[in-house]
């Protein structure tokens, strides 16, 4: 027992002193018209389940035994007010648990505990590992808490030396400075707190994985695959391989009405009668672009200003200009409040222009641009004008697709009747790019964006062959399902904008000799994770059937602008 700790004679003055620096510490913590714990001191139940209520006094402790060293910005940072309100709730589900189990932690246990200057407490189990090692409530390596050490413990001082004896007195100053609690009071927190975690303790102790389960774990980790991807951009197929004629869109529009219709319905609002349609030119500039910069767009915009005449505006819209229009030959429709930064400026040039004349390079906020206006409608035909408009973008964007999936599964059958992927590549290219009559490389091959081949680095079933792809497939996963090398995927593998064609080039499975050198270590990180999702479905659980008998004062968690540990 920590009573038998106690001494006599000059030891019951110490104890004078400590007794009024509890006085003191409660008049200056509690005195009228502070902020923080004060107002929640009285009756108040931070956590209340059944007959058991957490009062303000216990929520604090908690609290400030969680921030112990910690600057107040950092803890209203890390939200520490509502993961100790949290914690406590959680703590109180498993300790009613525990009464209906029949399990309880012995005295001579929370003695033990105490001696040796560990306090228990309790945060929210999910995320509870790095909560831990950042609270400094775990023995630390490197940038974890050490594997299989105990966290949501604060270490106490309780030792004049690390040679010398419990001390009891300086045991019972750190508890009351720290939690503003009492020795008898902290106990008895501390005996709630031990049954918690022994119930964490069983919830994992009771997981167990299989070793077949482990090896295929461990494959899926250590196991590795290099591959060749030829990568599909939507915008490039939209430049240089979409039939852009009036007839095709035509007759793309008349077998998509509905389609048109409905998109006609959306922008409408964007269509104000007689506004002039327009073509543009954009080059973007980066925000803080310097002069240098700006005058390098500039020069190149005027060169493709220059272009137009020897060729179309669509064409050198298409080969130079940036931005979602330039893939439909730099159709803008008309200028309105839905263009954004910049629009005001190119609606004013728009309106002093004459139908097929060009502007001058004109500077905005959102780069530069070249502006040609195509008609200026009646009131009467700029419906049918915008719809027309619709069409086209509708179109370009469908017509891409199609494209995409048509070369991509042009590129497989030519790889799954064995040709290189690279000869595939170059073959299809040339039929969708043929050579000009002067022989010079075309603009669609000098694209930046144009197919390419890639090969990845060697990557796990959790890694990604393709960092600057976003993928709507798991990239990794489908290039697993490649059993023998130079296998190709089946189908094109959908992107955000476009499609990825994909081969197996090496694969390098680990081997079960590789898995029983590393089987202890490989089994104890799988349980340790596989524990921590058992328990955080456990607590989960527990919340769920205590419904409305659990109640949390939400006023509790909520960060304020000073607390205790403030220095304002």
């Amino acid at each position: 027992m920590l009573s038998l700790f106690r001494g006599g004679g000059l030891s019951q003055a110490i104890v004078g002193g400590i007794a009024f620096s509890v006085i003191i510490v409660f008049a200056l913590e509690f005195r009228a018209g502070r902020s923080g714990p004060a107002a929640k001191i009285k009756k108040e139940c931070a956590v209340e389940l059944g007959s058991e209520c957490v009062d303000g006094k216990d929520y604090f402790a908690e609290y400030y035994l969680l921030t112990r060293g910690l600057e107040p910005r950092a803890a209203r940072a890390l939200g520490l007010r509502k993961k100790a309100l949290d914690g406590i709730a959680e703590r109180e589900l498993l300790v009613a648990d525990a009464a209906r189990l029949g399990i309880s932690i012995s005295e001579a246990k929370i003695d033990d505990e105490l001696a040796s200057g560990r306090a228990h407490l309790s945060i929210p189990v999910e995320g509870s590992a790095q909560l831990s090692y950042q609270l400094g409530l775990c023995r630390r390596e490197g940038r974890g808490c050490e594997p299989g050490a105990e966290t949501m413990v604060r270490q106490l001082r309780v030792r004049r030396t690390p040679s010398d004896p419990f001390d009891y007195k300086l045991y019972e100053r750190e508890v009351v400075v720290l939690t503003n609690r009492g020795p008898k009071e902290f106990k008895k927190m501390q005996q709630r707190e031990l049954t918690a975690a022994r119930m964490r303790a069983l919830v994992r102790e009771r997981v167990r994985i299989p070793d077949a389960e482990a090896f295929l774990l461990y494959q899926r980790d250590r196991s590795k695959v290099v591959t060749r991807s030829v990568v599909l951009h939507r915008d490039w197929f939209a430049k240089y391989a979409v039939d852009l004629s009036p007839a095709a869109v035509n007759k793309w529009a008349t077998d998509n009405k509905a389609q048109v219709d409905s998109a006609w319905e959306s922008e409408k609002a964007n269509f104000p009668a007689g506004c002039p349609f327009v073509r543009e030119i954009l080059l973007e500039s980066a925000p803080g672009a310097t002069d240098e910069e700006k005058a390098e767009l500039r020069k190149k915009l005027e060169l493709a200003r220059e272009r137009i005449g020897k060729e179309s505006f669509e064409s050198v819209a298409r080969d130079v200009g940036e931005g979602p229009n330039a893939v439909s030959g730099g159709e803008l429709g008309c200028i309105g409040p839905s263009y954004g930064t910049g629009g005001d400026e190119l609606a004013k040039a728009a309106a002093n222009l004459k139908v097929g004349e060009l502007s001058q390079v004109i500077e905005t906020p959102r780069g530069f641009h070249l502006l040609e206006v195509r008609e200026k409608p009646s009131a009467d035909a700029t419906e049918a004008r915008a719809r027309d408009y619709i069409a086209r973008k509708l179109y370009v964007r469908f017509a891409a697709d199609d494209k995409v999936k048509a070369f991509g599964t042009e590129l497989i059958r030519r790889a799954k009747a064995g040709e290189k992927l690279e000869d595939a590549l170059n073959a299809t290219l040339a039929s969708y790019t043929p050579a000009r009559k002067d022989k010079s490389e075309s603009p669609a091959l000098d694209a930046t964006d144009r197919p390419k081949l890639e090969i990845s680095a060697p990557f796990s079933a959790s890694g990604n062959p393709l960092p600057d792809v976003e993928p709507r497939e798991p990239l990794a996963a489908r290039a697993f399902e490649l059993q023998n090398v130079d296998d190709v995927y089946q189908t094109p593998i959908l992107t955000a904008d476009g499609a990825v064609v994909m081969q197996l080039k090496e694969k390098n499975p680990t081997t079960r000799e590789e898995f029983e050198k590393d089987k202890d270590a490989v089994l104890e990180s799988l349980r340790e994770a596989k524990a921590d999702e058992a328990l955080v479905r456990y607590v989960t659980d527990l919340r769920r059937k205590a419904g409305d008998k659990l109640k949390v004062d939400a006023s509790f968690g909520q960060e304020q602008k000073t607390d205790r540990n403030d220095d304002e």
